[in-house]
């Protein structure tokens, strides 16, 4: 897909593609089932390796990519669903007989179309997952079907509100993009783990661990700790965030950036009384030769830590600037997995059947 010569394509150049499509993209290719997005007035085709397999002939799929649908069949089901998708309704398909090309065997497929929202709140495509009708699963193909639509609406709501947030917190066109672009993409690793498996919530050490991957950290000079924590959705988007910044942060000024530096990493369950179990993570840097300051001015970062953390997991959360590295220390309820569906970052909060 990479190869393809789009600017030859109504969608023009990828470094001209908004954030909003190139997280829907993403978003798309971690999906756990068979996905496709069709892009713009034309229905641009794209798809992921799930969606490739389905095709009898490969160089079908091939042909596939980059296609306009508008163009090259505008009487299917898919086109003509389409205008419904871009008037902001989600619809599912179900047992159209739609099948991937014509060869004889080829299963039918249940097909979920859910509308992704640009920057601006318009929907600029439409994305498309498939279910076998013969899938075993199929009885609770509706309800699985929901919560991906769901979860696809969370995440778009949250890039969007990310775009507004970094852009009060930067200087210069240059600064918002540098920033913008690695939240979005710790936000949209940890959706592409909730879209493989909507239900089982996410791996704490996990997604810590794949955050310092991004950030080229040396393995040598870490130390992580603590018991098996699963994340329900909600703490889970606040907390791949405030991860995000303070690694990037060490990575620019503290003990990642340093060949003294060393980075502990350590978290506990407590019990909180009436409030039940409480998850307490601390992250402490040392070995930074130069003593740090505390910043002239709050950034993302620290506003996340200090107002929206606590204010959106009912916790707490402290950040101190040592000599030596920063301390930080964050601590919430930790609700059952089922009990925190919902995303609400930067007060954008979607409800399941919402449209964000």
């Amino acid at each position: 897909m990479s190869a393809l010569p789009w600017e030859q394509t109504p969608l023009g150049p990828r470094a001209d593609w908004p954030v909003s499509l190139c997280a829907a993209i993403d978003l798309m290719l971690g999906a756990g089932a068979p996905g496709a997005l069709f892009i713009g007035p034309q229905l641009v085709q794209m798809h992921n390796l799930a969606f490739d397999a389905l095709y009898r002939d490969g160089s079908a799929a091939t042909r596939a990519l980059g296609r306009s649908l508008k163009r090259d069949d505008p009487d299917s089901s898919l086109a003509k669903a389409a205008g419904e998708v871009f008037a902001g309704r989600s619809i599912l398909l179900a047992s159209q007989g739609w099948t991937i090309g014509a060869s004889p065997g080829t299963p039918a497929f249940n097909l979920s179309c859910a509308p992704i929202r640009d920057e601006s709140g318009q929907v600029g495509a439409m994305l498309v997952l498939a279910f076998p009708v013969t899938s075993p699963a199929r009885l609770d193909a509706g309800a699985s079907i929901s919560e991906l639509q769901h979860r696809v609406r969370n995440l778009l709501a949250v890039v969007r509100s990310l775009v507004a947030r970094s852009a009060e917190s930067s200087d210069t066109v240059e600064d918002l993009a540098a920033h913008l672009d690695g939240r979005i993409a710790a936000v949209a690793r940890v959706h592409g783990v909730l879209l493989r498996n909507p239900h089982a919530g996410v791996d704490l050490e996990g997604m810590i661990r794949d955050e310092l991957l991004t950030q080229s950290a040396d393995q040598d000079r870490l130390n992580l700790g603590g018991p098996e924590i699963v994340l329900p959705p909600k703490a889970a988007d606040l907390m791949t965030l405030a991860i995000h910044e303070l690694a990037t942060n060490a990575t620019k000024f503290g003990a990642l950036s340093q060949a003294s530096g060393k980075l502990d990493i350590t978290w506990k369950l407590d019990q909180a009384g009436a409030r039940g179990q409480q998850l307490e993570l601390v992250w402490m840097e040392s070995g930074v030769a130069i003593a740090s300051q505390a910043p002239r001015r709050q950034g993302f970062g620290t506003n996340l830590l200090k107002r929206r953390l606590p204010y959106e997991l009912s916790g707490e959360a402290d950040i101190e600037f040592r000599p030596g590295g920063v301390v930080c220390r964050i601590a919430f309820p930790l609700a059952p997995v089922a009990a925190m569906g919902s995303s609400s970052v930067w007060g954008v909060t979607t409800t399941a059947g919402d449209d964000a």
